[in-house]
């Protein structure tokens, strides 16, 4: 299960959480730090400064994805929660395949029109490449307990 912490990738989790409870499966919560860029040379001092802002920012995600993966737990699901930089859609490719993955689950912003063809998803992207199949989750999801809720 692939999470960037948003509304979509919720409501993805609550399907994922829900599937592992019913076939007794472990489900690995997988979050891809991207770096942001930066530019050596443009401020001297602020490199140092940079560093320090990403350490803080990647150990506050750790957090906040371990407390995910906690809250899923208590639902009766075993989670792996797993922080990765990089790219996202190679992080997730080459998650999947270290831990052989049966299935992928993520959500999808539901872009539409121009914004998608020109933008793409990580989405769609992994569904054509993954080594195994993916759900895409839509608006309507399932609780652990398996009631459906609305979008």
């Amino acid at each position: 299960m692939a999470t960037d912490f948003s509304e979509h990738s919720e409501r993805a989790l609550n399907q994922a959480a829900y599937l592992a409870k019913r076939v007794g499966a472990e489900l690995y919560l997988v979050h891809v730090f991207k770096r942001p860029v930066y530019i050596p040379g443009v401020s001297s001092r602020a490199g140092p400064k940079i560093l320090e802002w990403i350490h803080g920012f990647k150990e506050r995600v750790r957090k906040r994805l371990v407390a995910l993966g906690k809250e899923i737990g208590r639902k009766g699901v075993k989670v792996h929660p797993i922080l990765k930089e990089g790219a996202p859609l190679r992080e997730i490719l080459k998650t999947a395949d270290e831990i052989s993955a049966d299935l992928i689950v993520l959500g999808a912003p539901g872009r539409t029109g121009l914004d998608r063809f020109m933008l793409g998803s990580v989405a769609e992207r992994l569904a054509r490449r993954a080594p195994c199949p993916v759900l895409i989750a839509r608006p309507i999801s399932l609780s652990v307990e398996g009631k459906r809720k609305a979008a």
